[in-house]
């Protein structure tokens, strides 16, 4: 709930800024005698949660939607500060994301060593439960923040305290040893001490209940290859949600112009979801009435009508993976018309993505240059239609400049309609972090992976997915069948929420080597031509559903009609990892410049 976000910010106030790696001096309260009470630790685990809000990249809550757009299913402006570079294998260490990320992660961390080095104060002052209803909460944030710092970076420094100005110098651990540490914290035993969920009148989706707990543990036991694992703590989660956590339901209505209506995803994506969507586990919380406790998400995304950026968006390889209505590529559909190409398809190619001919928060959305006005439904009036003219309309979605042809529809409100100016851009939407059509997913990919798997399970919980929009159910039953459909599943219901980018470094090609990686980014990335709202290039969607173009291939047999967005560049052993930050290598001794990822 919103109004609790107010005791974040007290709780950020009481812990200060010190207790991480950048070795701010301690601000806040000693760590000697910190908490010294229920309402301090309260406060500081609060102040935990806190860091999550703060976690804002290129002006998006991050790592949770940005990444995307580093990854084949996402596409940026060609001129975006320096982030196009982290998709064409030329970053470095001192890149600002590269660095910031990095100090954020310590930042989150040393918040919660403040709290829990001296939680044991607490032992006897206060209930049992409620002691180790906090370890649990600040143990899973930590399992989370150690989490993400290994997949981006590899091996880091393990800190489990709160630094010194004189202890400070840690090398970096094996990776295998940290993982292996925080799924050890993360005890059964200990996480049973947690509520299913907490009271949606209180504190809602803003902290870790048993469910959120055992839901992070199966992610992480996923990532790191612990299928069996990953299966059973899935399960446990599922059990725990059955009741109390359910799939949102959505209108899949289908609308072929703009005249006919708009696509609706804000059940799931937008404010009503925030307390009303049941399928919410977790979730970033925001505020404009608090300080520094808001994002920019909304004119990151929307079109430039509305004020907005229009940095990013679906790229096209993303718009041809959605399927058809029958469960086939469009490349194998009788349904599948490449003049119409938007008939027939998936309901959440509509639902999640923005294509020209349709329209968005209110107003046509059209990316033809002959469409010098737009309709606004809102109005009831035309307004100039900034997406192809007039100032910076190179930014436009399919400008020279822009970010592709096609625009995210998740996460924007029409509620923000009307508000976004180039100084009033806040936006407080809070962010899920993990949603039950996740969990499905996990427990699913899990039971296919691990040899002693549930494979009619793992159909069943795809296909309860996928009849949420009214899809079929999964074509096949064997492993590789349901792997398949698995990939697809991902790709698509998780699109815009950060995932992409670190499924296809841990999925392998048939080999059982190769991340997909290596060739879903690298290569030309595709965007129909200036001009053009559709293409007639006909792509080459392979079993893992990863998009590739050859450049002259196309439906009706012309000349090949799409251009290049953008070069991108895999390289195999560098380009898993990003390059470690500098400024940590130069300034701890145990680490140094020449412990670098390799690459780099």
């Amino acid at each position: 709930m919103k109004k609790y976000i107010v005791y974040f910010v007290f709780g950020t106030i009481l812990t200060g800024v010190g207790c991480s790696l950048d070795r701010t001096p301690l601000t806040g309260p000693s760590t000697g005698t910190f908490p010294a009470s229920l309402d301090e630790a309260q406060a500081g685990v609060l102040a935990a949660y806190k860091s999550l809000s703060n976690d804002v990249q290129q002006y998006e809550p991050f790592p949770n939607r940005w990444m995307d757009q580093l990854s084949d299913i996402g596409a940026m402006r060609t001129v975006l500060s320096n982030w196009p570079a982290y998709t064409m294998s030329i970053i470095t260490s001192s890149y600002s994301g590269v660095q910031t990320y990095y100090a954020r992660i310590y930042r989150g961390l040393g918040r919660i060593h403040l709290v829990l080095d001296n939680l044991d104060i607490l032992r006897g002052k206060i209930e049992d439960e409620q002691y180790y209803q906090l370890k649990a909460e600040l143990l899973c944030l930590r399992a989370y923040y150690y989490d993400w710092a290994c997949k981006v970076y590899g091996d880091v420094p393990f800190i489990d305290h709160c630094l010194s100005l004189e202890d400070y110098a840690y090398a970096r651990t094996p990776k295998a040893e940290i993982i292996n540490k925080i799924l050890t914290d993360m005890d059964d035993e200990l996480i049973d001490n947690l509520p299913v969920s907490w009271a949606k009148q209180t504190w809602g989706t803003a902290r870790i209940g048993r469910v959120a707990a055992y839901a992070l543990k199966s992610r992480i036991c996923l990532q790191w290859g612990f299928y069996e694992d990953a299966a059973k703590y899935s399960k446990k989660a599922l059990d725990l949600a059955d009741g109390v956590y359910d799939l949102t339901p959505l209108d899949c209505t289908y609308y072929p112009t703009h005249v006919q209506g708009e696509p609706d995803p804000t059940p799931l994506f937008g404010f009503a979801a925030e307390t009303g969507s049941a399928e919410w586990i977790w979730a970033v919380q925001f505020n404009r009435l608090a300080a520094s406790n808001t994002h920019s998400g909304i004119y990151t995304y929307v079109s430039r009508v509305h004020n907005g950026a229009s940095s990013a968006g679906p790229s096209m390889a993303m718009m041809d993976a959605f399927q058809c209505t029958d469960g086939k590529s469009i490349t194998e559909s009788s349904l599948y018309d490449w003049q119409n190409p938007w008939k027939n398809r998936d309901p959440r190619l509509d639902l999640y993505c923005v294509r020209s001919g349709s329209r968005t928060m209110g107003v046509q959305f059209s990316t033809d240059p002959a469409d010098k006005t737009v309709y606004d439904y809102i109005s009831g009036a035309s307004v100039a239609n900034a997406d192809v003219t007039g100032n910076k309309s190179e930014y436009g979605p399919n400008g020279i400049q822009g970010p592709g042809g096609f625009l995210w529809r998740k996460y924007n409100d029409p509620a923000y309609y009307g508000n976004i100016t180039g100084t009033d851009y806040e936006d407080e939407l809070d962010v899920p972090i993990i949603r039950l059509a996740e969990l499905l997913l996990i427990n699913a990919e899990a039971n296919i992976e691990w040899a002693g798997g549930d494979l009619a399970l793992a159909k069943a919980q795809i296909d309860r997915v996928r009849t949420r929009v009214n899809m079929p159910g999964v074509n096949g039953s064997t492993r590789a069948a349901l792997r398949s459909a698995l990939r697809y599943e991902r790709k698509v219901e998780l699109c815009a929420e950060g995932f992409r980018w670190f499924d296809i470094r841990r999925w392998k090609e048939n080999d059982g080597v190769t991340p997909l990686a290596l060739k879903a980014v690298n290569g030309p990335q595709y965007a129909p031509a200036f001009g053009r709202t559709t293409s007639n290039a006909k792509p080459i969607i392979d079993e893992n559903w990863t998009v590739t173009y050859d450049g002259a291939t196309t439906f009706d047999g012309k000349a090949f009609d799409a251009r290049v967005h953008t070069e991108r560049k895999f390289q195999l052993g560098k380009d898993e990892l990003w390059p470690f930050p500098y400024d940590e290598m130069v300034t701890n001794p145990l680490i140094g410049i020449e412990n670098n990822n390799p690459g780099y």
